[in-house]
């Protein structure tokens, strides 16, 4: 996956809207799990795969500017973009000095240039 990364202005409201990387990687577990236990091999993302990806997601940010930190009350959080045949997941998080906002995208956000 070739991610876009974007580092914008503020975002101040929303946040909460939006699911937390802890969230997104329990749903993920516990759907592997399911399917598992039902006798499916998991169909579901792979949650190594979505924690390396984010892990990827920090180190592109930083080649924008990132400095390493989250402001206190903005977690990281996961939206979704829709795909042909599915969704793909992007990571959003609010930096603390100066609250500068970080979009790593599965695919380009024209907008956010």
């Amino acid at each position: 996956m070739t991610w876009e990364a974007y580092a914008i202005s503020p975002i101040d409201f929303g946040w909460e809207l939006l699911p937390t990387i802890e969230e997104v990687a329990s749903q993920l577990a516990k759907r592997a799990a399911e399917n598992l236990v039902q006798g499916y091999d998991s169909q579901s993302i792979e949650i190594s795969k979505f924690l390396n990806d984010f892990k990827q997601a920090r180190l592109i940010a930083e080649k924008k500017g990132w400095e390493g930190d989250y402001r206190f009350g903005y977690e990281p959080r996961v939206f979704w973009l829709p795909d042909e045949y599915a969704f793909s997941y992007g990571f959003v998080w609010k930096q603390d000095n100066k609250g500068d906002t970080f979009v790593i995208s599965p695919g380009p956000l024209e907008w956010l240039k």
